[in-house]
């Protein structure tokens, strides 16, 4: 008999507006660093701000894009199109196909979080039951969206603050929407670099998921045991019984 075939994990619109995601978030975020540049400050000139310590230094080049203020500005509002409606069609999807039950926060989340995190850290032996997505996961990635609405919501107020001159003082004014934007994004990145090490660190074979949708549970953490790098570790390091040495 023929073997069946691994079941699809991920929807191929769920792995199209990831990827679109992951592109016009950096170059949205490298862009945005370039226009940050032209005045690398929070504060109008002549005052002061509370809360960046940086004032005045200009962001690395290397980690900017679009060469010049005209340029990242065109780059940064394309992708502020690519990104809203590519997140609306993720928003639509999870919701229309259900898949928002997995990532919605639950009672004993708080709970779970802190067994994850007990595992981690060597406190607890074997991995909690996570299902599709472990609590610390579905914290991170229920709290994505709300972090790209901030980022919007401030990236209006200071692209049009005068026609949004409400929405611009409800932020506390230009310079502390600027301030919430830069936050925003620095929010996101920071999110989606913790995502990207656990990925790797944690659960590798979820990567080539992510591109055929295609996943094998009995690789997944919970059947492995799985702690950040236990796939580099020996076998019976990563907690399985020491096998017994020959003479």
């Amino acid at each position: 008999m023929p073997a069946a075939s691994e079941p699809v994990r991920h929807h191929w619109i769920v792995r199209l507006t990831h990827w679109v995601s992951v592109l016009a978030i950096l170059i949205m975020a490298g862009s945005g660093l370039r226009i940050f540049n032209a005045y690398p400050a929070f504060h109008r000139r002549g005052e002061t701000f509370c809360c960046y310590p940086f004032e005045g230094y200009p962001i690395p080049a290397w980690l900017t894009f679009g060469g010049w203020l005209g340029g990242a500005r065109h780059w940064h509002f394309a992708m502020m199109w690519v990104l809203a409606v590519n997140g609306l069609l993720y928003l639509g999807f999870v919701y229309l196909h259900g898949e928002w039950r997995d990532l919605v926060p639950r009672r004993g989340d708080i709970r779970d979080s802190l067994q994850m995190i007990r595992f981690y850290l060597f406190v607890r032996k074997d991995h909690p039951h996570q299902g599709k997505h472990n609590a610390l996961q579905k914290g991170a990635y229920f709290a994505m969206p709300w972090i790209g609405v901030l980022i919007v919501l401030s990236g209006l107020a200071i692209w049009k603050p005068v026609q949004f001159a409400p929405l611009t003082a409800l932020f506390g004014g230009f310079a502390w929407a600027r301030y919430w934007h830069f936050m925003g994004m620095v929010a996101l990145l920071a999110t989606a670099t913790v995502h990207v090490f656990m990925v790797f660190a944690v659960d590798p074979y979820a990567v080539p998921s992510m591109i055929t949708g295609k996943y094998q549970e009995k690789y997944s953490p919970e059947r492995r045991n799985a702690r950040p790098f236990y796939h580099l570790l020996p076998h019976w390091a990563a907690g399985a019984e020491k096998p017994e040495s020959r003479e």
